[in-house]
């Protein structure tokens, strides 16, 4: 009896639960997370997603790296002795945040940057500023050598004839005893246009790797061999936005030796730097800190030079303003002269040093 009356209530129960359920409650939509990403908006899933774990699943050995930075020559950008020069005219900038200012020309749409030391640390600041308020581009420069590891990298902006002015700003940090040396070279129209031909060329022929965002951290071997390596940032074909990225070169476990952070708008604004990598065991690691839903981003690391390649050697017979030697007082003030003992060494044993011929060699 007992038995029986339990049965009953349980009847009773599904059957008044049924009743005052909601009428749509079959029709009612799915809540995946895939429908919940970007308030319930469709979902951007390019090729180049699926393409990226295909190879890093499938095709990929467990026990390999997906992809190792190596070549046996020097990419035919490096033979350009304009394509990221080490001889452009430096000014010196000294530390406390000391700051320099370019206003880009009507008509040009490249810069190329060269931030240096004479052998102590850099860290300096890159901004893009686009009216008083608006800032579209930020690099933090940090390396251990600034002699040994230059910061050299090619920026990509809007004509101001459409975007409006645009001032470069770099300057140094709070530390007064890093000051830097820094060269801005501001391309023609023409040279900007050859200069995104080789970009595209290089961009298509080349392996890309993808980063969707979240902390998504990408690592790459670099071969010993390598000279330096030539980075190439794009989000064209994987939504067009602005990249957040840091940038690290390592040489050793955890060993960071060069440190970036780099902010960049996406589909405008590709982005080209080299990065000296002198010795061995490096690796190129990049942390992509934007939201997995607007950090899509793909990247491209090749070799720029390489040991055994004569041709990498620039053979332009132009002055090297390497370490902050000039031959004129106004490119980095002579920096040889003014460290005394201590660095007029170096200074009187260059080719630009008293007595010297002022011939262009090797110090």
């Amino acid at each position: 009896m007992k038995i029986g009356t339990s049965i009953l209530a349980f009847a009773l129960a599904v059957g008044t639960s049924e009743a005052f359920a909601p009428s749509n409650m079959i029709n009612r939509q799915s809540t995946a997370i895939y429908h919940a990403v970007n308030a319930g908006l469709p979902t951007f899933t390019p090729t180049s997603r699926d393409r990226a774990q295909t190879e890093y699943t499938t095709q990929t050995p467990t026990s390999k790296f997906p992809y190792v930075c190596q070549a046996d020559q020097s990419s035919e950008l490096s033979f350009d002795p304009s394509a990221f020069p080490k001889n452009l005219p430096l000014q010196q900038i000294q530390g406390m945040n000391a700051r320099l200012t370019y206003k880009m020309p009507p008509g040009s749409s490249k810069v190329q940057m060269l931030v240096q030391s004479h052998g102590r640390p850099v860290t300096a600041r890159v901004e893009l500023w686009c009216g008083p308020i608006r800032r579209t581009h930020f690099m933090d420069i940090n390396c251990m050598n600034g002699a040994e590891t230059p910061f050299r990298a090619t920026l990509t902006f809007k004509n101001t004839d459409s975007a409006g002015p645009q001032v470069l700003q770099i300057n140094t940090k709070e530390d007064s005893a890093f000051p830097a040396f820094v060269g801005v070279d501001v391309l023609t129209p023409e040279r900007c246009k050859e200069r995104q031909a080789v970009f595209d060329a290089i961009w298509k022929s080349s392996t890309k790797i993808y980063s969707q965002g979240s902390k998504t951290i990408r690592s790459v071997p670099i071969a010993d061999n390598c000279k330096s390596v030539q980075l190439l940032v794009w989000s064209k074909d994987v939504g067009k936005k602005s990249f957040k990225v840091n940038i690290e070169m390592l040489q050793g476990p955890n060993t960071k030796r060069q440190y970036y952070e780099l902010q960049c708008g996406g589909g405008s604004q590709p982005y080209h730097a080299v990065f000296e990598t002198p010795g061995n065991g490096w690796t190129f690691r990049l942390l992509n800190t934007k939201t997995i839903h607007d950090g899509s981003v793909e990247f491209v690391l090749v070799p720029y030079e390489v040991e055994g390649d004569d041709g990498a050697v620039s053979p332009a017979p132009v002055a090297p303003f390497y370490g902050g030697y000039s031959p004129h007082s106004t490119h980095g003030g002579n920096y040889g002269k003014s460290l005394g003992p201590h660095g007029g060494r170096d200074f009187r044993n260059s080719p630009y040093g008293p007595g010297s011929s002022g011939e262009v060699g090797r110090w």
